[in-house]
């Protein structure tokens, strides 16, 4: 569903049509940078946007609007951070975002990942690296930090098999779960996308700079916050709502009872999205969240053709690619092996044929 779009010209009670931010270089501000000079101010959500919208009529006019109509949706200091915000450096971020080639989506805009416009409280903003399909079908992979072997391993397996079926690999790029579930995307030739709870010239961890590169060119980075946002502690719940809401579903490998991933799953639910959760040793304290999360009734799996079955998705067999395709992805092979492989992909054989 396309947002109604109001007339830039109208005006915010209180204001008159001359007071129409500019600054003063003589710049003027359309739509799409006043949403960006907005989420500078880091308070509000597509909700309370959509509640401003309503009384002043377009972004611009929130930037101008006085502190009683601000006053009527916000609590006090987000009101006045809203205020203040058109006083930020927003054309110095806008240079820097272009310098990474990097670029915005807003939540208006028909790139803006359709999934994540339907939540409450979605970012009003994106910051982006690379390639952002809005209609992708996105499976969110989350867990511990400090996952055992075990974990690692399922992490890898489930991702590489989704990647290979076509779905985008949602997670957080850090430590532990999240990489395994990146790296095995990317193995798979596949598309993922990596979520920050920093800004994206602050990559966290630094330790995964060089896979956040390698994701730029296949899938994207992308943050709510400005770009030298720090890793605070407070903005990994809001990248988990993100997480959840850009996916059809999320899949829990390995947590533990304060978790993050615990903190993805349950946003899952107020999203209406399905929740996965692979089984976890009882005597590890890195997957108790998991069994919790199976007795709160999330969906127990233990092989990633679990999840396609459940969301009946129509995936593309790999035996149904031309046999010249499927050849020719086997350089290492003679030309007499190859015509071997083919004969025995196409149809099952007893030993003694």
């Amino acid at each position: 569903m396309r947002l109604h779009c109001w007339n830039d010209r109208q005006v915010c009670p209180g204001r008159t049509q001359a007071a129409l931010f500019t600054r003063k270089s003589g710049m003027s501000m359309d739509r799409r940078t006043g949403w960006f000079v907005i989420n500078m101010a880091q308070v509000l959500g597509t909700t309370r946007a959509r509640q401003l919208l309503e009384i002043c009529g377009s972004p611009q006019e929130i930037l101008n609007a006085p502190l009683s109509t601000l006053r009527t949706v916000l609590p006090e200091t987000a009101a006045q951070r809203i205020a203040d915000c058109k006083k930020l450096p927003w054309e110095a971020e806008l240079e820097k975002l272009s310098g990474i080639k990097g670029y915005f989506v807003t939540f208006e805009d028909d790139n803006y990942p359709f999934l994540l416009k339907q939540i409450e409280g979605g970012p009003i903003v994106l910051y982006v690296r690379g390639t952002l399909d809005p209609d992708a079908f996105c499976i969110g992979i989350v867990g511990t930090r400090n996952p055992t072997p075990y974990g690692i391993s399922m992490a890898e397996k489930f991702s590489l098999y989704l990647s290979e079926v076509g779905l985008c690999v949602v997670s957080g790029l850090a430590r532990g779960i999240d990489t395994a579930a990146h790296k095995s995307a990317l193995r798979a030739h596949g598309k993922t996308i990596a979520v920050l709870g920093s800004g994206l010239m602050n990559i966290y961890p630094a330790e995964n700079l060089s896979l956040a590169e390698q994701i730029v060119q296949t899938g994207a980075i992308v943050s709510e916050f400005p770009l030298d946002a720090r890793p605070d502690r407070m903005n990994f719940p809001r990248r988990n709502r993100i997480i959840s809401g850009m996916s059809r579903a999320v899949l829990v490998i390995e947590a533990g009872f304060r978790s993050g991933a615990l903190i993805t799953a349950h946003h899952a639910v107020e999203q209406n999205r399905d929740v996965f959760v692979i089984p976890s040793d009882a005597g590890k304290l890195t997957g108790r969240g998991n069994n919790m999360l199976i007795r709160e009734g999330a969906m127990l799996v233990e092989n990633p053709e679990e999840i396609v079955e459940q969301m009946n998705l129509q995936i593309k067999n790999k035996q149904d690619e031309p046999s010249e395709t499927r050849g020719n992805q086997l350089p290492h092979l003679s030309e007499l092996e190859r015509r071997i492989y083919t004969i025995l992909s196409e149809q099952a054989l007893h030993f003694d044929e």
